[in-house]
């Protein structure tokens, strides 16, 4: 074999060790980042179950009537804000993963 052919194969697996221990690092943060907000997704999961079904609907629907009129529109109000501010938090919570600031550059503060 040629030098260059003999270097060229010894970058190659240079590179494939490179990238094999990227993707470890990367596959311990997921995992790290799955641990953390394990506990997260099975509320989040529980209240899915127990929100979507028809009795509790119609049992919530039930409890605003009971309660009047006003207080019902305001707790709707409020849930409304409540459900659009959770689903907010989980759209950053999904994009933390992509935002993350590579090694070499340097943050620059809030543009």
């Amino acid at each position: 074999m040629s030098h260059r052919v003999e270097e060229l194969a010894e970058r190659e697996r240079s590179l494939q060790r490179r990238c094999a221990a990227q993707r470890a690092e990367i596959a311990r943060e997921v995992a790290s980042l799955e641990a953390q907000f394990a506990s997260v997704d099975r509320m989040a999961g529980l209240a899915r179950r127990t929100l979507l079904r028809p009795a509790v609907i119609a049992g919530g629907v039930v409890v605003l009537l009971a309660m009047g009129r006003l207080r019902g529109v305001r707790l709707v109000r409020r849930l409304y804000l409540l459900a659009t501010a959770a689903r907010r938090l989980m759209r950053v919570v999904r994009a933390l993963p992509r935002a993350r600031v590579a090694s070499n550059q340097e943050w620059q503060g809030p543009v």
